[in-house]
């Protein structure tokens, strides 16, 4: 199963065999059930993970006490609360799986600096993964500034086409920032068209 990982980080860039070998004894495949946490409010992020299967949605309560969704993760992607992960801080976000979800898990941070320091190959690696988190982040936040509640539903669904299949209702309308007769509206008067 971690051996899946290797092709993936040969899509992104270069890793030679030795370095592989290297990595590979400190995988770690971690299961979450549906509803399980990967990351809580008040944590700091310390690994990077891939998902083989499953989704979590990553989220923050608000002064309401309203769960508010800002990203989805889905399989064959990483999921890391980055902003954590990179400032050592605690993190204000949650990261909670939506179905069972298998994961396999990079060694902690300071291990993978180290990997950093000794291979510009790792170091590449890291840097591809933090713009495209980077790219995603300001992609999410260009749909609210620029984007009616359609445009992001419409958006969302061109990304992510069985969204309906393996997320609730409830948490889409929280993604788009609707409520939830909006969405039914939305859905509705697109199906019409």
């Amino acid at each position: 199963m971690v051996d899946h990982l290797k092709f993936v980080f040969a899509s992104i860039t270069t890793i030679t065999e030795e370095e592989w070998l290297v990595l590979k004894p400190m995988l770690k495949i971690k299961k979450f059930k549906k509803n399980d946490y990967y990351l809580s409010s008040g944590e700091i992020e310390q690994q990077i993970g891939f998902i083989t299967k499953g989704s979590f949605k990553w989220f923050y309560i608000n002064q309401k006490g309203e769960e508010v969704n800002f990203h989805f993760f889905f399989d064959q992607n990483f999921v890391v609360e980055y902003q954590s992960f990179l400032t050592q801080n605690p993190s204000q976000m949650f990261i909670q799986a939506m179905e069972d979800t298998e994961v396999i898990l990079l060694p902690k941070r300071k291990k993978i600096l180290e990997f950093y320091a000794k291979s510009h190959n790792w170091e590449r690696l890291g840097r591809i993964i933090s713009e495209s988190v980077y790219a995603e982040t300001a992609n999410r936040v260009q749909d609210f500034l620029f984007r009616t509640a359609e445009e992001r539903y419409i958006n969302l669904l061109n990304q992510h086409p069985d969204i309906f299949q393996r997320v609730s209702l409830t948490n889409i309308s929280s993604y788009l920032g609707i409520q939830g007769p909006s969405l039914s509206r939305i859905r509705k008067r697109l199906s019409k068209q």
